[in-house]
């Protein structure tokens, strides 16, 4: 949101803080209905104003005053001079992410290190590869 937002003062933001103020949320949310668990009835009633697929867009939508974006957290990075500000949900929602890749794929070598990298930190079994 824009740090002149009556909510940017807000530690957190809840179901009912949203309701009646323009949204963006991301197409994905939408689609897996990641936000009507935690809006509960209130997710029929959301002002929704646009959709993105990268937030950066959303975030320029943002800037311009078209809403407040429903996004994670870190993507934008905040800093001290910026007009935008991030809040979080409370209670505190989490999204599940997923990266996949085709069987045999040929990768660059910086693909194939960045997979590798990825793979050492969340794998339970640093030694096993995926």
């Amino acid at each position: 949101m824009r740090r002149s937002h009556p909510l940017a003062g807000k530690p957190g933001i809840s179901p009912e803080d949203l309701q009646k103020i323009p949204l963006i949320v991301s197409r994905q949310s939408l689609a897996q209905n990641e936000l009507s668990g935690w809006l509960g009835k209130q997710c029929e009633s959301l002002h929704i104003v646009a959709t993105y697929n990268l937030l950066y867009n959303a975030s320029l939508m943002v800037e311009e005053n078209v809403g407040c974006a429903l996004c994670l957290d870190s993507i934008i990075p905040e800093y001290k001079n910026s007009p935008l500000i991030f809040r979080p949900l409370k209670p505190r929602i989490s999204a599940g992410l997923t990266i996949v890749w085709k069987k045999y794929q040929v990768f660059t070598k910086p693909a194939k290190l960045f997979l590798d990298t990825l793979q050492e930190i969340i794998s339970p079994h640093p030694s096993k590869k995926h």
